[in-house]
């Protein structure tokens, strides 16, 4: 990201906004604020390319944060700006109406600095990847419309980014099914191959250690020959993606929908980003290290 990243903070009470501001300011972010949701609306028209994350109050007079989403989700080019939604509210039935509106980072109120501050870290650099892989995907050819079918083998991570951008042409639906292929093709090689489970990956990246892991295990003997495979077919009705790995396998069933407690997590939420926003359909095959991810081409043509 060029610029200093700057966070939208709406929240009705002026003390809650000057704290989360100071949290934010130690990660270097720069703050505006605002007190609901139509006056955070006004803000976000006049400086569309220039907020990077929204920290959100659910409980607000006038607009409270619910209607807020509604009306962001609905401007295409604001859209995926990340949301933390903020509530004293932790009832399953309010995290999973949050999920369903797009929320996809959640904090319970009270929570501390340091919770913030790293779920804060996890939406911009998801957001900023978002924007990467986009305007990449622009620049490539329109010739990947024309797969019929095709098998890819990938290796490491910039394996992964230049499949997903590449792969994701064949599909009307270029712009979002990209980041879900990132996070599956991702998956495959740091979870798959290399073994970095959650909870490895978690402590990595809190110590900003991923990247050389990841290195590391690549460079080891056992690890030299381990690919992925990414396997298309097209046909005039849908476009198919299965992705294999040569690990282990995972317990898959806990990562397909988003919850309260992984939307505080510092990552973890690909698998659901791909389910509900990518892909059409996908499901996980035997022990979850395969993975069949489907559009449906007439769904999106026009959009």
């Amino acid at each position: 990201m060029a610029g200093p990243v700057t966070a939208l903070v709406v929240d009705d009470e002026e003390m809650n906004r000057g704290i989360v501001a100071g949290h934010l300011m130690r990660l270097g972010y720069a703050t505006v604020d605002a007190a609901d949701g139509a006056e955070a609306w006004k803000i976000l028209k006049s400086r569309r390319h220039d907020v990077h994350v929204i920290l959100l109050d659910r409980r607000m007079p006038g607009m409270d944060g619910l209607a807020f989403l509604e009306v962001l989700r609905g401007d295409p080019e604001l859209a995926q700006i990340p949301v933390i939604m903020q509530t004293i509210a932790d009832t399953s039935s309010d995290v999973a109406e949050a999920i369903q509106a797009g929320v996809f980072y959640y904090l319970t109120k009270p929570y501390d600095g340091e919770l913030l501050r790293s779920v804060a870290a996890a939406a911009v650099e998801d957001y900023t990847r978002f924007k990467r892989l986009e305007g990449d995907a622009r620049a490539r050819t329109d010739a990947m419309g024309l797969l019929q079918s095709g098998c890819f083998r990938l290796r490491t991570p910039r394996d992964a980014h230049n499949l997903a951008i590449t792969l994701a042409a064949a599909s009307p639906n270029a712009r979002k099914l990209t980041f879900g292929l990132m996070e599956l093709l991702m998956n495959a090689v740091e979870h798959g191959n290399l073994g970095i489970g959650f909870a490895t990956k978690s402590r990595l990246k809190a110590s900003n250690m991923l990247k050389r892991e990841i290195a590391a295990r690549l460079a080891l003997a056992e690890n030299r020959d381990k690919h992925a495979t990414v396997r298309v077919e097209r046909d005039a009705a849908r476009i198919t993606y299965t992705i294999s790995d040569q690990g282990q396998g995972f317990d898959w069933r806990a990562y397909l929908d988003m919850d309260a407690a992984r939307a505080q997590d510092a990552h973890g939420r690909g698998i659901a980003l791909a389910r509900g926003v990518s892909f059409d359909d996908l499901q996980y095959l035997g022990c979850g290290n395969t993975v069949v991810g489907t559009i449906e081409i007439a769904k999106h043509r026009d959009v």
